[in-house]
Protein backbone atom coordinates (compact mmCIF):
# COMPACT_ATOMS: atom_id res chain seq x y z
CA UNK A 1 0.00 0.00 0.00
CA UNK A 2 1.35 3.44 -0.94
CA UNK A 3 2.22 5.52 2.11
CA UNK A 4 0.71 8.96 2.37
CA UNK A 5 1.19 11.95 4.62
CA UNK A 6 -1.07 14.88 5.35
CA UNK A 7 0.04 18.33 4.17
CA UNK A 8 -2.49 21.00 5.04
CA UNK A 9 -5.81 19.52 4.00
CA UNK A 10 -4.36 17.19 1.36
CA UNK A 11 -2.97 13.67 1.23
CA UNK A 12 0.43 13.51 -0.46
CA UNK A 13 2.05 10.20 -1.39
CA UNK A 14 5.61 9.57 -0.20
CA UNK A 15 6.90 9.87 -3.76
CA UNK A 16 5.58 13.46 -3.82
CA UNK A 17 2.64 12.78 -6.14
CA UNK A 18 -0.65 14.46 -5.52
CA UNK A 19 -3.75 12.50 -6.42
CA UNK A 20 -6.12 13.76 -9.11
CA UNK A 21 -8.75 14.28 -6.41
CA UNK A 22 -6.38 16.52 -4.46
CA UNK A 23 -5.47 18.51 -7.59
CA UNK A 24 -9.16 19.13 -8.15
CA UNK A 25 -9.60 20.15 -4.53
CA UNK A 26 -6.69 22.58 -4.74
CA UNK A 27 -8.11 24.03 -7.93
CA UNK A 28 -11.48 24.45 -6.29
CA UNK A 29 -9.88 26.19 -3.31
CA UNK A 30 -7.97 28.58 -5.52
CA UNK A 31 -11.04 29.31 -7.62
CA UNK A 32 -13.11 29.89 -4.52
CA UNK A 33 -10.50 32.26 -3.10
CA UNK A 34 -10.41 34.30 -6.28
CA UNK A 35 -14.18 34.40 -6.48
CA UNK A 36 -14.42 35.59 -2.90
CA UNK A 37 -11.79 38.22 -3.55
CA UNK A 38 -13.69 39.53 -6.55
CA UNK A 39 -16.69 40.05 -4.28
CA UNK A 40 -14.73 42.25 -1.87
CA UNK A 41 -13.00 39.32 -0.25
CA UNK A 42 -15.31 38.63 2.68
CA UNK A 43 -18.42 37.19 1.15
CA UNK A 44 -19.97 40.60 0.56
CA UNK A 45 -23.13 40.54 -1.53
CA UNK A 46 -24.09 43.29 -3.93
CA UNK A 47 -26.21 45.88 -2.05
CA UNK A 48 -29.80 46.35 -3.09
CA UNK A 49 -30.47 49.39 -5.24
CA UNK A 50 -32.55 51.05 -2.51
CA UNK A 51 -30.37 49.97 0.42
CA UNK A 52 -29.16 52.79 2.68
CA UNK A 53 -25.49 53.66 2.38
CA UNK A 54 -23.27 52.06 4.99
CA UNK A 55 -21.47 54.61 7.16
CA UNK A 56 -17.75 54.08 6.70
CA UNK A 57 -16.46 54.19 10.24
CA UNK A 58 -13.41 52.30 8.93
CA UNK A 59 -11.36 53.32 5.89
CA UNK A 60 -9.20 50.94 3.90
CA UNK A 61 -5.53 51.90 3.92
CA UNK A 62 -3.72 52.16 0.61
CA UNK A 63 -1.16 49.38 0.23
CA UNK A 64 -1.32 49.30 -3.57
CA UNK A 65 2.37 50.25 -3.86
CA UNK A 66 3.27 46.77 -2.60
CA UNK A 67 1.91 45.23 -5.81
CA UNK A 68 4.24 47.46 -7.83
CA UNK A 69 7.25 47.09 -5.54
CA UNK A 70 8.65 44.01 -7.27
CA UNK A 71 9.01 42.08 -4.06
CA UNK A 72 11.03 38.92 -4.78
CA UNK A 73 8.87 35.85 -4.24
CA UNK A 74 5.60 37.79 -3.82
CA UNK A 75 4.04 38.54 -7.20
CA UNK A 76 1.87 41.51 -8.06
CA UNK A 77 -1.04 39.13 -8.69
CA UNK A 78 -0.66 37.55 -5.25
CA UNK A 79 -0.57 40.93 -3.53
CA UNK A 80 -3.50 42.32 -5.53
CA UNK A 81 -5.74 39.36 -4.69
CA UNK A 82 -4.75 39.63 -1.04
CA UNK A 83 -5.56 43.35 -0.97
CA UNK A 84 -9.04 42.66 -2.35
CA UNK A 85 -9.59 40.26 0.53
CA UNK A 86 -8.44 42.90 3.03
CA UNK A 87 -10.84 45.49 1.58
CA UNK A 88 -13.65 42.98 2.02
CA UNK A 89 -12.96 42.87 5.77
CA UNK A 90 -13.06 46.66 5.90
CA UNK A 91 -16.43 46.64 4.14
CA UNK A 92 -17.88 43.97 6.42
CA UNK A 93 -16.58 45.79 9.52
CA UNK A 94 -18.51 48.88 8.42
CA UNK A 95 -21.61 46.84 7.59
CA UNK A 96 -21.70 45.10 10.96
CA UNK A 97 -21.04 48.37 12.79
CA UNK A 98 -24.12 49.82 11.11
CA UNK A 99 -26.33 46.79 11.79
CA UNK A 100 -25.47 46.79 15.49
CA UNK A 101 -27.12 50.19 15.85
CA UNK A 102 -30.56 48.79 14.97
CA UNK A 103 -30.29 45.12 15.92
CA UNK A 104 -33.15 43.56 17.89
CA UNK A 105 -31.86 43.25 21.45
CA UNK A 106 -35.10 41.80 22.85
CA UNK A 107 -34.24 38.40 21.37
CA UNK A 108 -30.74 38.27 22.88
CA UNK A 109 -29.77 34.66 23.51
CA UNK A 110 -26.47 32.80 24.00
CA UNK A 111 -27.52 29.91 21.72
CA UNK A 112 -28.60 32.07 18.81
CA UNK A 113 -29.74 35.63 18.28
CA UNK A 114 -28.97 38.31 15.70
CA UNK A 115 -27.16 40.31 18.38
CA UNK A 116 -24.93 37.37 19.30
CA UNK A 117 -24.05 36.67 15.67
CA UNK A 118 -23.23 40.30 14.89
CA UNK A 119 -21.05 40.64 18.00
CA UNK A 120 -19.14 37.46 17.18
CA UNK A 121 -18.62 38.28 13.51
CA UNK A 122 -17.64 41.86 14.32
CA UNK A 123 -14.59 40.54 16.16
CA UNK A 124 -13.74 38.36 13.15
CA UNK A 125 -14.15 41.15 10.59
CA UNK A 126 -12.39 43.88 12.57
CA UNK A 127 -9.47 41.68 13.59
CA UNK A 128 -9.20 40.48 9.99
CA UNK A 129 -8.93 44.10 8.91
CA UNK A 130 -6.42 45.14 11.58
CA UNK A 131 -4.09 42.15 11.32
CA UNK A 132 -3.94 42.59 7.55
CA UNK A 133 -2.94 46.23 8.05
CA UNK A 134 -0.07 45.18 10.30
CA UNK A 135 0.89 42.47 7.80
CA UNK A 136 0.96 44.69 4.72
CA UNK A 137 2.59 47.45 6.75
CA UNK A 138 5.62 45.32 7.62
CA UNK A 139 6.23 44.23 4.01
CA UNK A 140 8.25 46.03 1.33
CA UNK A 141 11.65 45.86 3.01
CA UNK A 142 14.83 43.90 2.34
CA UNK A 143 14.69 41.38 5.16
CA UNK A 144 18.10 40.92 6.74
CA UNK A 145 18.60 41.23 10.47
CA UNK A 146 16.84 43.56 12.93
CA UNK A 147 18.94 46.35 14.45
CA UNK A 148 19.08 48.51 17.57
CA UNK A 149 16.63 48.04 20.43
CA UNK A 150 14.59 45.56 18.38
CA UNK A 151 17.61 43.31 17.95
CA UNK A 152 18.44 43.58 21.66
CA UNK A 153 14.97 42.51 22.74
CA UNK A 154 14.80 39.70 20.17
CA UNK A 155 18.24 38.48 21.25
CA UNK A 156 17.11 38.56 24.88
CA UNK A 157 14.09 36.42 24.01
CA UNK A 158 15.49 34.10 21.31
CA UNK A 159 19.28 34.28 21.52
CA UNK A 160 20.20 35.64 18.07
CA UNK A 161 18.61 36.96 14.84
CA UNK A 162 19.14 33.55 13.20
CA UNK A 163 17.33 31.77 16.03
CA UNK A 164 14.49 34.30 15.87
CA UNK A 165 14.13 33.70 12.13
CA UNK A 166 14.04 29.94 12.65
CA UNK A 167 11.43 30.32 15.39
CA UNK A 168 9.25 32.66 13.30
CA UNK A 169 9.28 30.32 10.30
CA UNK A 170 8.53 27.31 12.51
CA UNK A 171 5.65 29.23 14.08
CA UNK A 172 4.39 30.04 10.57
CA UNK A 173 4.33 26.34 9.76
CA UNK A 174 2.46 25.60 13.00
CA UNK A 175 -0.50 27.98 12.80
CA UNK A 176 -3.53 28.13 10.48
CA UNK A 177 -4.07 31.89 10.44
CA UNK A 178 -1.57 34.29 11.95
CA UNK A 179 1.71 34.65 13.80
CA UNK A 180 2.01 37.81 15.91
CA UNK A 181 5.35 38.99 17.27
CA UNK A 182 4.36 41.51 19.89
CA UNK A 183 5.57 43.73 22.68
CA UNK A 184 4.04 42.65 25.96
CA UNK A 185 3.08 45.78 27.88
CA UNK A 186 2.77 43.93 31.17
CA UNK A 187 6.19 42.29 31.07
CA UNK A 188 8.01 44.80 28.81
CA UNK A 189 9.31 41.99 26.64
CA UNK A 190 8.80 40.52 23.18
CA UNK A 191 6.85 37.31 22.67
CA UNK A 192 5.25 35.37 19.82
CA UNK A 193 1.61 34.30 19.63
CA UNK A 194 -0.21 32.07 17.15
CA UNK A 195 -3.80 32.43 15.97
CA UNK A 196 -5.87 29.93 14.01
CA UNK A 197 -8.51 32.57 13.22
CA UNK A 198 -8.67 36.36 13.37
CA UNK A 199 -10.63 36.30 16.62
CA UNK A 200 -9.17 33.16 18.20
CA UNK A 201 -6.45 33.48 20.88
CA UNK A 202 -5.73 37.13 20.12
CA UNK A 203 -3.50 38.31 23.00
CA UNK A 204 -4.37 41.27 25.19
CA UNK A 205 -1.95 43.95 26.41
CA UNK A 206 0.32 42.97 23.52
CA UNK A 207 1.13 45.48 20.77
CA UNK A 208 1.75 43.76 17.41
CA UNK A 209 5.20 44.53 16.05
CA UNK A 210 5.49 41.98 13.24
CA UNK A 211 2.49 40.15 11.81
CA UNK A 212 2.65 37.13 9.50
CA UNK A 213 -0.39 35.88 7.57
CA UNK A 214 -0.29 32.12 6.98
CA UNK A 215 -3.79 31.61 5.60
CA UNK A 216 -3.62 29.91 2.20
CA UNK A 217 -4.86 33.07 0.50
CA UNK A 218 -1.56 34.77 1.42
CA UNK A 219 0.51 32.50 -0.80
CA UNK A 220 -1.56 30.09 -2.92
CA UNK A 221 -1.42 32.21 -6.10
CA UNK A 222 2.39 32.01 -6.03
CA UNK A 223 3.11 28.74 -4.25
CA UNK A 224 0.05 26.51 -4.20
CA UNK A 225 0.31 24.65 -0.91
CA UNK A 226 4.09 25.10 -0.52
CA UNK A 227 4.00 27.27 2.58
CA UNK A 228 7.71 26.89 3.35
CA UNK A 229 8.75 28.79 0.20
CA UNK A 230 6.26 31.55 1.03
CA UNK A 231 7.66 31.90 4.56
CA UNK A 232 11.15 32.42 3.17
CA UNK A 233 9.83 35.04 0.72
CA UNK A 234 7.93 36.79 3.52
CA UNK A 235 11.04 37.06 5.69
CA UNK A 236 13.14 38.33 2.78
CA UNK A 237 10.63 41.16 2.24
CA UNK A 238 10.26 42.22 5.87
CA UNK A 239 10.74 45.89 6.69
CA UNK A 240 12.50 45.81 10.06
CA UNK A 241 12.59 49.63 10.13
CA UNK A 242 8.79 49.61 10.41
CA UNK A 243 8.92 46.91 13.08
CA UNK A 244 11.43 49.02 15.03
CA UNK A 245 9.18 52.09 14.78
CA UNK A 246 6.28 50.06 16.13
CA UNK A 247 8.45 48.94 19.04
CA UNK A 248 9.46 52.54 19.85
CA UNK A 249 5.79 53.57 19.98
CA UNK A 250 4.77 50.51 21.96
CA UNK A 251 7.33 51.22 24.68
CA UNK A 252 5.68 54.60 25.29
CA UNK A 253 2.24 53.08 25.85
CA UNK A 254 0.42 52.71 29.11
CA UNK A 255 -0.70 49.18 29.98
CA UNK A 256 -3.49 48.08 27.65
CA UNK A 257 -3.01 50.86 25.09
CA UNK A 258 -2.53 49.78 21.47
CA UNK A 259 -0.73 51.48 18.61
CA UNK A 260 0.21 50.91 14.98
CA UNK A 261 2.41 52.40 12.29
Amino acid sequence: MQKKEIVGNFEISKDGAVSRREVLMMGALAATGLAVASNSGAGAAEPAANAPAVKEIYKAKDFSALAKAGMPGLSASQVEQHLKLYKGYVGKSNEIYGKLKDVDITSANATYSPLRELLMEQSFAVNGMVYHEFYFGNLGGKGGDPQGDLKSLLDERFGSPAKFKDFLIAAGKSMRGWVVVGYNLRGAHIDVYGLDMHNMWSPQNVVPLLVLDVYEHAYMVDYGIDRAKYLDAFYNNLDFDIVSKRLAKARKCESGEMTTV
